[in-house]
Protein backbone atom coordinates (compact mmCIF):
# COMPACT_ATOMS: atom_id res chain seq x y z
CA UNK A 1 0.00 0.00 0.00
CA UNK A 2 1.40 3.40 -1.01
CA UNK A 3 2.06 5.89 1.79
CA UNK A 4 0.64 9.05 0.23
CA UNK A 5 1.61 11.16 3.23
CA UNK A 6 5.32 10.45 2.81
CA UNK A 7 5.00 10.83 -0.95
CA UNK A 8 3.56 14.34 -0.62
CA UNK A 9 6.27 15.40 1.80
CA UNK A 10 9.00 14.34 -0.65
CA UNK A 11 7.23 15.48 -3.79
CA UNK A 12 6.72 19.13 -2.81
CA UNK A 13 10.36 20.13 -2.17
CA UNK A 14 11.60 18.20 -5.19
CA UNK A 15 9.00 19.82 -7.43
CA UNK A 16 9.93 23.26 -6.15
CA UNK A 17 13.61 22.47 -6.65
CA UNK A 18 12.93 21.33 -10.23
CA UNK A 19 11.05 24.53 -11.06
CA UNK A 20 13.69 26.72 -9.43
CA UNK A 21 16.44 24.84 -11.27
CA UNK A 22 14.70 25.32 -14.61
CA UNK A 23 14.22 29.04 -13.83
CA UNK A 24 17.89 29.54 -12.89
CA UNK A 25 19.00 27.69 -16.01
CA UNK A 26 16.85 29.85 -18.31
CA UNK A 27 17.82 33.14 -16.61
CA UNK A 28 21.54 32.28 -16.67
CA UNK A 29 21.44 31.13 -20.29
CA UNK A 30 19.67 34.33 -21.35
CA UNK A 31 22.17 36.47 -19.45
CA UNK A 32 25.10 34.63 -21.05
CA UNK A 33 23.67 34.93 -24.56
CA UNK A 34 22.75 38.60 -24.16
CA UNK A 35 26.12 39.57 -22.74
CA UNK A 36 28.58 37.43 -24.70
CA UNK A 37 26.88 36.24 -27.89
CA UNK A 38 24.40 38.89 -29.04
CA UNK A 39 26.18 41.95 -30.54
CA UNK A 40 23.65 44.38 -29.07
CA UNK A 41 23.08 46.29 -25.86
CA UNK A 42 20.59 43.91 -24.23
CA UNK A 43 19.86 44.16 -20.53
CA UNK A 44 20.27 41.25 -18.16
CA UNK A 45 18.96 40.95 -14.61
CA UNK A 46 22.01 38.92 -13.61
CA UNK A 47 24.44 41.45 -15.10
CA UNK A 48 22.58 44.37 -13.51
CA UNK A 49 22.65 42.69 -10.09
CA UNK A 50 26.38 42.06 -10.39
CA UNK A 51 26.91 45.68 -11.42
CA UNK A 52 25.11 46.89 -8.29
CA UNK A 53 26.97 44.47 -6.02
CA UNK A 54 30.35 45.54 -7.42
CA UNK A 55 30.01 49.24 -8.31
CA UNK A 56 28.49 50.53 -5.08
CA UNK A 57 30.90 48.84 -2.64
CA UNK A 58 33.89 49.92 -4.72
CA UNK A 59 32.53 53.47 -4.93
CA UNK A 60 31.96 53.50 -1.16
CA UNK A 61 35.54 52.45 -0.50
CA UNK A 62 36.81 55.03 -3.01
CA UNK A 63 34.92 57.80 -1.19
CA UNK A 64 37.08 57.16 1.85
CA UNK A 65 40.16 58.32 -0.02
CA UNK A 66 41.04 61.97 0.42
CA UNK A 67 42.54 62.69 -2.99
CA UNK A 68 41.64 62.06 -6.61
CA UNK A 69 44.63 59.76 -7.09
CA UNK A 70 43.49 57.70 -4.11
CA UNK A 71 39.96 57.43 -5.49
CA UNK A 72 41.24 56.50 -8.93
CA UNK A 73 43.41 53.68 -7.53
CA UNK A 74 40.27 52.11 -6.03
CA UNK A 75 37.89 52.80 -8.92
CA UNK A 76 40.35 51.20 -11.34
CA UNK A 77 39.28 47.82 -9.94
CA UNK A 78 35.64 48.30 -10.97
CA UNK A 79 35.87 47.13 -14.59
CA UNK A 80 38.06 44.05 -14.02
CA UNK A 81 35.99 42.98 -11.01
CA UNK A 82 32.79 43.25 -13.03
CA UNK A 83 34.22 40.98 -15.71
CA UNK A 84 35.68 38.34 -13.37
CA UNK A 85 32.70 38.19 -10.99
CA UNK A 86 30.29 37.99 -13.92
CA UNK A 87 32.16 35.00 -15.35
CA UNK A 88 32.25 33.22 -11.98
CA UNK A 89 28.56 33.97 -11.36
CA UNK A 90 27.45 32.34 -14.61
CA UNK A 91 29.28 29.12 -13.71
CA UNK A 92 27.90 29.10 -10.16
CA UNK A 93 24.35 29.67 -11.38
CA UNK A 94 24.61 26.78 -13.85
CA UNK A 95 26.03 24.65 -11.02
CA UNK A 96 23.05 25.48 -8.80
CA UNK A 97 20.56 25.09 -11.65
CA UNK A 98 21.72 21.58 -12.55
CA UNK A 99 21.94 20.58 -8.88
CA UNK A 100 18.35 21.64 -8.24
CA UNK A 101 17.30 20.01 -11.49
CA UNK A 102 18.90 16.69 -10.52
CA UNK A 103 17.42 16.82 -7.02
CA UNK A 104 13.98 17.69 -8.40
CA UNK A 105 13.92 14.72 -10.78
CA UNK A 106 14.85 12.41 -7.93
CA UNK A 107 18.58 12.06 -8.21
CA UNK A 108 20.46 11.80 -4.93
CA UNK A 109 19.17 11.29 -1.42
CA UNK A 110 19.47 14.99 -0.62
CA UNK A 111 20.30 18.35 -2.18
CA UNK A 112 23.97 18.08 -1.20
CA UNK A 113 24.36 14.85 -3.17
CA UNK A 114 22.59 16.43 -6.16
CA UNK A 115 24.95 19.43 -6.08
CA UNK A 116 27.90 17.05 -5.89
CA UNK A 117 26.59 15.30 -8.97
CA UNK A 118 26.11 18.65 -10.73
CA UNK A 119 29.64 19.83 -9.99
CA UNK A 120 31.14 16.53 -11.10
CA UNK A 121 29.40 16.79 -14.48
CA UNK A 122 29.59 20.56 -15.08
CA UNK A 123 33.32 20.77 -14.46
CA UNK A 124 33.88 17.38 -16.19
CA UNK A 125 35.53 15.84 -13.12
CA UNK A 126 33.52 12.60 -13.38
CA UNK A 127 33.91 11.46 -9.77
CA UNK A 128 30.14 11.03 -9.15
CA UNK A 129 28.04 8.31 -10.79
CA UNK A 130 24.50 8.85 -12.08
CA UNK A 131 21.82 7.04 -10.04
CA UNK A 132 19.55 6.60 -13.07
CA UNK A 133 19.10 7.00 -16.81
CA UNK A 134 17.15 10.25 -16.50
CA UNK A 135 19.96 11.76 -14.43
CA UNK A 136 22.52 10.63 -16.99
CA UNK A 137 20.86 12.87 -19.59
CA UNK A 138 21.22 15.86 -17.28
CA UNK A 139 24.84 14.89 -16.61
CA UNK A 140 25.51 14.97 -20.34
CA UNK A 141 23.91 18.42 -20.60
CA UNK A 142 25.96 19.72 -17.68
CA UNK A 143 29.14 18.22 -19.11
CA UNK A 144 28.48 20.01 -22.40
CA UNK A 145 27.53 23.28 -20.70
CA UNK A 146 30.77 23.62 -18.73
CA UNK A 147 33.21 23.60 -21.68
CA UNK A 148 30.85 25.71 -23.83
CA UNK A 149 30.58 28.42 -21.16
CA UNK A 150 34.33 28.39 -20.54
CA UNK A 151 35.00 28.59 -24.28
CA UNK A 152 32.67 31.56 -24.62
CA UNK A 153 34.38 33.26 -21.70
CA UNK A 154 37.81 32.61 -23.20
CA UNK A 155 36.63 34.38 -26.35
CA UNK A 156 34.88 37.14 -24.39
CA UNK A 157 37.93 38.37 -22.48
CA UNK A 158 40.15 38.99 -25.54
CA UNK A 159 37.26 40.83 -27.21
CA UNK A 160 36.85 43.15 -24.23
CA UNK A 161 40.55 43.86 -23.83
CA UNK A 162 41.12 44.26 -27.55
CA UNK A 163 38.42 46.95 -27.64
CA UNK A 164 39.93 48.51 -24.52
CA UNK A 165 43.43 48.66 -26.06
CA UNK A 166 42.08 50.14 -29.30
CA UNK A 167 40.39 52.87 -27.29
CA UNK A 168 43.39 53.55 -25.10
CA UNK A 169 45.76 53.81 -28.06
CA UNK A 170 44.00 56.99 -29.15
CA UNK A 171 43.79 58.28 -25.58
CA UNK A 172 47.52 57.72 -25.02
CA UNK A 173 48.47 59.46 -28.27
CA UNK A 174 46.27 62.42 -27.33
CA UNK A 175 48.10 62.62 -24.02
CA UNK A 176 51.16 63.82 -25.91
CA UNK A 177 49.19 66.10 -28.20
CA UNK A 178 46.78 67.64 -25.67
CA UNK A 179 48.36 67.10 -22.25
CA UNK A 180 47.48 64.94 -19.24
CA UNK A 181 44.61 65.42 -18.66
CA UNK A 182 43.66 66.42 -22.19
CA UNK A 183 42.38 69.97 -22.78
CA UNK A 184 40.98 71.32 -26.05
CA UNK A 185 42.91 74.63 -26.18
CA UNK A 186 46.15 72.86 -25.29
CA UNK A 187 45.64 70.43 -28.18
CA UNK A 188 45.48 73.23 -30.74
CA UNK A 189 48.23 75.14 -28.94
CA UNK A 190 50.75 72.29 -29.15
CA UNK A 191 49.96 71.68 -32.81
CA UNK A 192 50.65 75.29 -33.71
CA UNK A 193 53.70 75.60 -31.46
CA UNK A 194 55.08 72.55 -33.31
CA UNK A 195 54.53 74.35 -36.63
CA UNK A 196 52.31 71.54 -37.89
CA UNK A 197 48.93 73.20 -38.50
CA UNK A 198 48.16 70.83 -41.37
CA UNK A 199 47.94 67.87 -38.95
CA UNK A 200 44.87 69.19 -37.17
CA UNK A 201 42.56 68.05 -39.96
CA UNK A 202 44.06 64.55 -39.87
CA UNK A 203 43.62 64.46 -36.10
CA UNK A 204 39.94 65.38 -36.37
CA UNK A 205 39.51 62.68 -39.01
CA UNK A 206 41.18 60.03 -36.83
CA UNK A 207 39.03 60.95 -33.86
CA UNK A 208 35.89 60.79 -35.93
CA UNK A 209 36.75 57.12 -36.55
CA UNK A 210 37.73 56.68 -32.90
CA UNK A 211 34.38 58.09 -31.72
CA UNK A 212 32.45 55.75 -34.02
CA UNK A 213 34.40 52.70 -32.83
CA UNK A 214 33.99 53.69 -29.18
CA UNK A 215 30.27 54.24 -29.58
CA UNK A 216 29.89 50.75 -31.05
CA UNK A 217 32.06 48.87 -28.54
CA UNK A 218 30.84 50.69 -25.43
CA UNK A 219 27.20 50.31 -26.42
CA UNK A 220 27.73 46.59 -27.05
CA UNK A 221 29.88 45.96 -23.96
CA UNK A 222 28.90 48.54 -21.30
CA UNK A 223 31.58 47.26 -18.91
CA UNK A 224 34.13 49.10 -21.10
CA UNK A 225 32.81 52.43 -19.82
CA UNK A 226 34.17 51.54 -16.37
CA UNK A 227 37.55 50.32 -17.60
CA UNK A 228 39.82 53.21 -16.61
CA UNK A 229 43.01 54.25 -18.37
CA UNK A 230 46.41 53.01 -17.23
CA UNK A 231 47.29 56.58 -16.24
CA UNK A 232 45.20 58.27 -13.54
CA UNK A 233 45.44 61.53 -15.51
CA UNK A 234 43.79 60.10 -18.63
CA UNK A 235 40.19 59.22 -19.43
CA UNK A 236 38.36 58.40 -22.63
CA UNK A 237 35.59 60.84 -21.61
CA UNK A 238 37.97 63.74 -21.02
CA UNK A 239 39.95 62.94 -24.17
CA UNK A 240 36.91 62.95 -26.46
CA UNK A 241 35.64 66.10 -24.75
CA UNK A 242 38.99 67.80 -25.41
CA UNK A 243 38.87 66.90 -29.11
CA UNK A 244 35.31 68.19 -29.44
CA UNK A 245 36.27 71.42 -27.65
CA UNK A 246 39.22 71.80 -30.02
CA UNK A 247 36.92 71.31 -33.01
CA UNK A 248 34.42 73.84 -31.61
CA UNK A 249 37.20 76.38 -31.06
CA UNK A 250 38.53 75.75 -34.55
CA UNK A 251 35.13 76.46 -36.10
CA UNK A 252 34.32 79.40 -33.83
CA UNK A 253 37.59 81.32 -34.19
CA UNK A 254 38.41 80.95 -37.89
CA UNK A 255 36.77 81.51 -41.27
CA UNK A 256 39.31 80.41 -43.86
CA UNK A 257 40.87 77.24 -42.39
CA UNK A 258 39.55 73.81 -43.48
CA UNK A 259 36.46 72.83 -41.49
CA UNK A 260 35.09 69.59 -42.94
CA UNK A 261 36.72 67.19 -40.46
CA UNK A 262 36.03 69.51 -37.53
CA UNK A 263 32.31 69.43 -38.34
CA UNK A 264 32.45 65.65 -38.80
CA UNK A 265 34.17 64.93 -35.48
CA UNK A 266 31.65 67.15 -33.67
CA UNK A 267 28.81 65.16 -35.19
CA UNK A 268 30.28 61.70 -34.49
CA UNK A 269 31.68 62.63 -31.08
CA UNK A 270 28.41 64.12 -29.86
CA UNK A 271 26.52 61.04 -31.05
CA UNK A 272 28.98 58.81 -29.20
CA UNK A 273 28.41 60.70 -25.96
CA UNK A 274 24.63 60.66 -26.44
CA UNK A 275 24.30 56.95 -27.23
CA UNK A 276 26.67 55.82 -24.47
CA UNK A 277 24.99 58.13 -21.97
CA UNK A 278 21.50 56.81 -22.73
CA UNK A 279 22.50 53.15 -22.82
CA UNK A 280 24.69 53.11 -19.71
CA UNK A 281 22.96 55.52 -17.33
CA UNK A 282 19.35 54.34 -17.61
CA UNK A 283 17.58 51.07 -16.91
CA UNK A 284 14.32 50.03 -18.52
CA UNK A 285 11.43 47.99 -17.14
CA UNK A 286 11.38 44.25 -16.50
CA UNK A 287 9.48 43.82 -19.76
CA UNK A 288 12.58 44.70 -21.77
CA UNK A 289 14.56 41.94 -20.07
CA UNK A 290 12.35 39.16 -21.44
CA UNK A 291 13.64 37.70 -24.72
CA UNK A 292 11.91 39.01 -27.83
CA UNK A 293 9.47 41.10 -25.75
CA UNK A 294 11.69 44.14 -25.41
CA UNK A 295 11.15 44.92 -29.09
CA UNK A 296 7.54 45.71 -28.28
CA UNK A 297 8.41 48.25 -25.60
CA UNK A 298 7.94 51.95 -26.26
CA UNK A 299 11.04 53.57 -27.70
CA UNK A 300 11.76 57.03 -28.95
CA UNK A 301 11.16 57.78 -32.57
CA UNK A 302 11.10 61.55 -32.11
CA UNK A 303 13.37 63.99 -33.83
CA UNK A 304 15.32 66.48 -31.78
CA UNK A 305 13.61 69.84 -31.40
CA UNK A 306 16.92 71.68 -31.24
CA UNK A 307 18.00 73.47 -34.41
CA UNK A 308 21.51 74.86 -34.11
CA UNK A 309 21.63 78.08 -36.11
CA UNK A 310 25.33 78.61 -35.46
CA UNK A 311 27.00 81.50 -37.24
CA UNK A 312 29.32 80.18 -39.91
CA UNK A 313 27.45 76.90 -40.40
CA UNK A 314 25.74 76.35 -43.71
CA UNK A 315 22.11 75.32 -43.89
CA UNK A 316 23.25 71.99 -45.32
CA UNK A 317 25.52 71.29 -42.35
CA UNK A 318 22.70 72.13 -39.94
CA UNK A 319 20.29 69.85 -41.84
CA UNK A 320 22.78 66.97 -41.72
CA UNK A 321 23.25 67.45 -37.97
CA UNK A 322 19.49 67.39 -37.32
CA UNK A 323 18.94 64.30 -39.48
CA UNK A 324 21.91 62.44 -37.97
CA UNK A 325 20.78 63.27 -34.44
CA UNK A 326 17.27 62.01 -35.15
CA UNK A 327 18.68 58.76 -36.57
CA UNK A 328 21.01 58.19 -33.61
CA UNK A 329 18.14 58.63 -31.13
CA UNK A 330 15.70 56.36 -32.96
CA UNK A 331 15.04 53.20 -30.97
CA UNK A 332 16.40 54.52 -27.68
CA UNK A 333 14.15 54.69 -24.58
CA UNK A 334 11.86 57.73 -24.80
CA UNK A 335 12.25 58.81 -21.19
CA UNK A 336 16.04 58.76 -21.39
CA UNK A 337 16.12 60.64 -24.67
CA UNK A 338 13.75 63.31 -23.36
CA UNK A 339 15.94 63.80 -20.28
CA UNK A 340 19.03 64.12 -22.45
CA UNK A 341 17.43 66.61 -24.86
CA UNK A 342 16.21 68.68 -21.93
CA UNK A 343 19.76 68.81 -20.58
CA UNK A 344 21.20 69.76 -23.96
CA UNK A 345 18.64 72.56 -24.29
CA UNK A 346 20.06 74.31 -21.24
CA UNK A 347 22.80 76.97 -21.59
CA UNK A 348 26.32 75.61 -21.22
CA UNK A 349 27.95 75.92 -17.81
CA UNK A 350 31.39 76.83 -19.16
CA UNK A 351 31.77 80.58 -18.67
CA UNK A 352 32.91 83.13 -21.18
CA UNK A 353 35.85 83.97 -18.91
CA UNK A 354 37.02 80.35 -19.15
CA UNK A 355 36.52 80.44 -22.91
CA UNK A 356 38.61 83.59 -23.26
CA UNK A 357 41.31 82.05 -21.09
CA UNK A 358 41.53 79.17 -23.56
CA UNK A 359 41.56 81.59 -26.50
CA UNK A 360 44.47 83.43 -24.89
CA UNK A 361 46.46 80.19 -24.87
CA UNK A 362 45.78 79.84 -28.60
CA UNK A 363 46.73 83.45 -29.25
CA UNK A 364 50.11 82.92 -27.60
CA UNK A 365 50.62 79.81 -29.73
CA UNK A 366 50.23 81.71 -32.98
CA UNK A 367 46.80 80.30 -33.83
CA UNK A 368 45.00 82.58 -36.35
CA UNK A 369 41.93 84.14 -34.69
CA UNK A 370 39.72 85.58 -37.41
CA UNK A 371 36.38 86.18 -35.65
CA UNK A 372 35.60 88.75 -32.98
CA UNK A 373 35.07 87.39 -29.45
CA UNK A 374 31.31 87.97 -29.38
CA UNK A 375 30.73 85.94 -32.54
CA UNK A 376 33.25 83.30 -31.53
CA UNK A 377 31.72 82.86 -28.09
CA UNK A 378 28.21 82.57 -29.52
CA UNK A 379 29.23 79.93 -32.01
CA UNK A 380 31.36 78.00 -29.51
CA UNK A 381 28.56 77.98 -26.91
CA UNK A 382 26.02 76.66 -29.41
CA UNK A 383 28.37 73.96 -30.65
CA UNK A 384 29.31 72.88 -27.11
CA UNK A 385 25.66 72.66 -26.06
CA UNK A 386 25.37 69.56 -28.22
CA UNK A 387 27.81 67.52 -26.12
CA UNK A 388 28.48 69.28 -22.81
CA UNK A 389 25.54 67.78 -20.88
CA UNK A 390 26.22 64.15 -21.81
CA UNK A 391 29.99 64.53 -21.38
CA UNK A 392 29.57 66.07 -17.93
CA UNK A 393 27.08 63.39 -16.88
CA UNK A 394 29.41 60.57 -17.90
CA UNK A 395 32.43 62.29 -16.32
CA UNK A 396 30.55 62.66 -13.04
CA UNK A 397 29.06 59.18 -13.06
CA UNK A 398 32.42 57.55 -13.80
CA UNK A 399 34.30 60.01 -11.54
CA UNK A 400 37.07 60.54 -14.09
CA UNK A 401 40.06 62.85 -13.79
CA UNK A 402 38.91 66.44 -13.00
CA UNK A 403 40.54 68.09 -15.98
CA UNK A 404 39.75 71.65 -17.12
CA UNK A 405 36.41 72.22 -18.85
CA UNK A 406 35.16 68.75 -17.82
CA UNK A 407 32.43 69.63 -15.33
CA UNK A 408 31.79 68.81 -11.65
CA UNK A 409 32.45 65.52 -9.86
CA UNK A 410 30.62 63.78 -6.97
CA UNK A 411 33.33 65.02 -4.60
CA UNK A 412 35.07 68.26 -5.42
CA UNK A 413 38.80 68.08 -6.05
CA UNK A 414 40.97 70.86 -7.44
CA UNK A 415 41.07 70.98 -11.23
CA UNK A 416 44.10 69.13 -12.53
CA UNK A 417 45.70 71.10 -15.36
CA UNK A 418 47.99 69.75 -18.05
CA UNK A 419 51.42 71.29 -18.38
CA UNK A 420 50.87 74.27 -20.69
CA UNK A 421 53.41 74.38 -23.48
CA UNK A 422 53.02 78.16 -23.74
CA UNK A 423 54.44 78.51 -20.22
CA UNK A 424 57.86 77.58 -21.62
CA UNK A 425 57.92 80.31 -24.27
CA UNK A 426 60.68 82.83 -23.54
CA UNK A 427 58.39 85.83 -23.97
CA UNK A 428 55.37 84.17 -22.36
CA UNK A 429 53.09 86.10 -20.05
CA UNK A 430 53.40 84.52 -16.60
CA UNK A 431 49.67 84.86 -15.91
CA UNK A 432 49.05 81.35 -17.28
CA UNK A 433 51.54 79.80 -14.86
CA UNK A 434 49.23 80.24 -11.88
CA UNK A 435 46.97 77.30 -12.72
CA UNK A 436 46.86 74.27 -10.36
CA UNK A 437 49.24 71.48 -11.32
CA UNK A 438 49.17 67.73 -10.79
CA UNK A 439 51.38 68.05 -7.74
CA UNK A 440 48.66 69.99 -5.93
CA UNK A 441 46.50 66.88 -5.79
CA UNK A 442 49.10 64.35 -4.78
Amino acid sequence: MVDFGNLDIDLVPRSLALLLGLYLFIVTLISLLRTVVMPRNLESTVSDLIRVLVVYPVRTIAQMRGSYLGRDSVLAWTGPLLIVIQLITWLLLFFLAYGLWIYGIGGGDNLGAALRQSGSSLFTLGFAQSPGAEITVIDFMAAATGPIVIALLIGFLPTIYSSYLDREEGVAMLGVAAGDPAWGPELISRIYLSKQPETIENLFHDWRVWATDTRLTHATYPVLTRMRSASAYRSWVVSLLAVLDAASLHLALTKTLPRHNAVAVLLHGAEAFEVIYVLTTTRSSLRNRIPFVGMLAKHSNAETQKVNQEPGFSSGEIAVEIAATADSLTGLPTQSVDKMLAGEAQPITLTRAEFEQGVEVLRKSGYPIENDMDTAWQQFALARARYEFTAYQLASRLDVVPGPWSGPRPHSFPTIWPTLATSFLKDNDTSMNDEPSKNDDE
